[in-house]
Parts: structure tokens; sequence; C-alpha cells
């Protein structure tokens, strides 16, 4: 009994310790993680900063290299662009819905189709069809469209066929 004793608390040592590095780990996981954000934030804003040096440069016309008088021709044609986007964007959010642009329609017909004055035929039998493989088309009474075989309505008009 006192082996079994000795091998849980061993196994909950093992799991304990097993957790406490873990947890230590993952506290340098993010301390690193953060060093490397701080670093890469810092990068990003020399490299806006050399940006904007060299934007400045092309605007007054001292710019020589021609690889980055290029890329500042084309940062310019975005941003004017981007402008006149964001032109349109007012445009369209100060847009007002026009209330008359679509007139009262007429009120929809909800009623329901007449009731059927044809005369309630029974469907041929089985062993009486007069041709085997031909089957007579019906059509609505009401409207005129096909009608599936033994259909109790229109599929168009919704007419009652029986």
């Amino acid at each position: 009994m006192s082996d079994f004793v000795e091998n849980a608390k061993n196994f909950v040592n093992a799991a304990v310790s097993r957790t406490s590095w873990e947890a230590q780990r993952q506290l340098r996981l993010r301390g690193k993680q953060g060093e490397l954000d701080k670093l890469l934030e810092q990068r990003r804003q020399l490299l806006d900063e050399l940006g904007l040096v060299a934007m400045n440069l092309y605007t007054q016309g001292s710019l020589s290299d021609p690889q980055l008088s290029r890329l500042c021709a084309s940062i310019l044609e975005l941003d004017n662009d981007a402008r006149k986007r964001e032109a349109q964007l007012v445009d369209i959010k100060q847009e007002a819905y026009p209330a008359d642009q679509f007139g009262p329609a007429p009120t929809t017909n909800y009623s329901p189709p007449p009731v059927s004055s044809a005369p309630y035929t029974p469907p041929p039998a089985p062993g009486n069809a007069a041709q085997p493989g031909a089957q007579a088309q019906n059509n609505c009474p009401q409207c005129g469209s096909p009608l599936r075989a033994n259909a109790l309505y229109c599929r168009s008009c919704g007419a009652k066929l029986r």
C-alpha cells in the first residue's frame, strides 16, 4: 500500500513540476514575443519616417534616385485615388432616399381563384388505356397551363381541379 501512495505522490509531483515548467515557458515566450513586437513597431515607425522623408524630397524635386522616385510617384497616385474614393464615399453617405422613387403600386389581389365549374371526370382505369405509352396532356381550365397527372391544384394559378 505504501508503494501505491509513494507512486501516486511521485506522479502528482511530476505533473505539478511539468505544469510549473510549462507556465514558466509560456511566461518566457510572452516576454520574448513582447520584446519582438516592440522591435518590429520601432522598425515600422522608422520605415514610415523614411517614407515621409523620401516623399518630401520627391515633392520638392530633390529626390535623385529613379527607383525611389518611381515608388513616390506611385504612392502619390494611390493617395490621389484614395482621396477620390473617400469623396465618392461621402457622396454616397449623404444621398437621401427619394420617397417617390417607387410610386404607389396597385394592391395585389389576394382573393382565391373561382371554383372550377368543370365536371369531375374520373381517371381512366389502368387497364383501359387507349394506347400504351401515350398519355393525354391535360391543361388547366382557368389558365391553360399543362397539368401533372393526378394534380389536385394548378401549379400556375392555383385553381382547384377536383
